[in-house]
């Protein structure tokens, strides 16, 4: 996997993202297999004996609705947390087999514990910026939107494109939003991993490596976003079929439950395959970004001749000890 460090498209980096993945494939798999394990123990805990209700009375579809939604995004964003507390290790991993080092699952593992406070306050920093931000600034147009309209009338006799406009434009703006500031801070945790820097810098240093190639990183996550939709929609209707084939309507409750119980851990095997492609096209990027920006490639080569030191601190290696 010690390839030469060269500029690269997009196809040639999804490429190479699958080769590493198949190179230490049960070792990615075994890192995954962490907040994957940790989603699901939430995910059980909360239908067997939490039973998180909702801070307001459900008296109507509507209602049912809102609190579903909510529920859901709570835990897509707990979701996201824990994965992003992980991608240390899948940053150093990936690295490893990109410059021709040797990596483990305790390697990476340790790896990533040996900073965890600087990991935990990116992880917070970014989903902030990347989520938390974007989703206020939507609830805030879609209030300011729906009081405009009230303020001068269109809701005396409503059109149905006047409401599907109220609907649709904060959400294809949020979605937007959401999806260049994440873009332009994808390279953070690999800077944060890789360079050993914390805190809003890393912030800093992903929005500067991420200039000219946003929407390429964000085709890659697109790509590998709805391929997982595709899988996981397949696969939960294929779910409820073999349920209802086996259970049927007298057993309502209990196919219910099951439903709910195997759908999570159905989910959590197929984050565990998936989770590990976009941190390594994530960490590609990375080492792309600083070969078209700072021609580390050469960088490399004059390393490896023993011309000159390198500019920075080799992962793996405490600020002190270097």
């Amino acid at each position: 996997m010690n390839e030469p460090l060269h500029p690269s498209t997009l196809g040639e980096i999804l490429d190479r993202t699958f080769q590493i993945y198949r190179a230490k494939f049960w070792i990615f798999v075994a890192i995954a297999a962490v907040p994957a394990l940790a989603m699901l123990s939430i995910h059980i805990a909360d239908t067997s004996w939490l039973n998180i209700r909702p801070p307001f009375s459900l008296r109507n579809r509507g209602s049912a609705a809102m609190w579903s939604f909510l529920h859901s995004l709570a835990f897509y964003h707990l979701s996201v947390f824990l994965s992003l507390l992980i991608y240390p290790a899948f940053a150093k991993l990936a690295s490893g087999l990109i410059l021709g080092e040797i990596g483990t699952v305790a390697s990476s593992l340790r790896f990533s514990l040996a900073r965890w406070r600087s990991y935990l306050w990116v992880a917070i920093l970014k989903l902030s910026a990347q989520l938390l931000i974007p989703e206020i600034l939507m609830v805030s147009l879609y209030v300011g939107l729906f009081y405009l309209a009230y303020a001068t009338g269109q809701f005396k006799n409503p059109k149905g494109t006047l409401l599907l406009l109220l609907f649709a434009i904060p959400i294809i703006a949020g979605s937007a939003l959401v999806l260049w500031i994440g873009a332009a801070l994808s390279l953070t945790v690999p800077a944060c991993a890789l360079e050993r820097i914390t805190g809003t810098r890393t912030l800093r240093r992903s929005w500067a490596l991420t200039k000219d190639s946003r929407l390429r990183i964000m085709a890659a996550w697109l790509m590998i976003v709805i391929t997982s939709l595709f899988l996981m929609v397949g696969l939960r209707l294929l779910l409820r079929l073999v349920i209802w084939i086996f259970l049927g309507h007298q057993f309502e409750w209990t196919s219910s439950r099951l439903y709910a119980e195997s759908y999570y851990a159905l989910y959590a095997a197929i984050s565990t395959l998936i989770l590990p492609i976009y941190p390594i096209a994530i960490t590609l990027f990375y080492y792309d970004q600083r070969i078209r920006h700072e021609g580390y490639d050469i960088e490399r080569m004059m390393e490896a001749a023993g011309l000159n030191a390198p500019v920075t601190t080799p992962a793996g290696v405490e600020e002190g000890q270097a």
